[in-house]
């Protein structure tokens, strides 16, 4: 049972990367386009309703990593302190992306109405989501590597 619940976390944490990045993706990429060919104020009023339902995703992407996040960190510390060195860098480049992506995603949607030029904002919020993926798959691949090939022990101290 325990890894029935340990691939379900895992696949949630990456399931809500995906609909966050691809979300975030389509706000700043895609939406702007489509409004451009509407009247203005059918544009406006289709972008609020929009933003309101991105704001959701976003919410519900955050509580989904910090439940599945907190699960798999806790899970794999023990494989962290192996080789603390590289694996606690990738694991705070990993985290710290994460919450700055999300951050900066929470602050250009507090309020009910746009507040002044998104667009900078938003791409750097990609940019931190994305990079925090790949730290994520890094930290993976380091982890794996250490399971295949354990350090050696010495006087019983790692």
């Amino acid at each position: 049972m325990g890894i029935v619940i340990a691939v379900f976390f895992r696949w949630l944490h990456l399931i809500s990367a995906c609909i966050l990045i691809g979300s975030v993706f389509f706000y700043h990429f895609l939406l702007p386009s489509g409004v451009r060919a509407m009247e203005a104020d059918a544009g406006e009023a289709a972008e609020r309703r929009w933003r309101r339902g991105f704001k959701l995703t976003v919410h519900a992407t955050l509580l989904m990593f910090l439940i599945s996040g907190a699960y798999n960190a806790v899970r794999n510390w023990p494989i962290y302190t192996m080789r603390p060195g590289v694996m606690h860098g990738m694991f705070g480049m990993h985290v710290l992306l994460g919450l700055a992506g999300i951050t900066l995603l929470m602050i250009v949607l507090a309020g009910r109405e746009a507040k002044g030029r998104r667009t900078p904002w938003v791409r750097w919020a990609l940019a931190l989501l994305v990079l925090g993926v790949a730290a994520g798959s890094t930290l993976k691949a380091a982890r794996e590597s250490t399971l295949a090939n354990p350090p050696p022990v010495h006087h019983g101290i790692r």
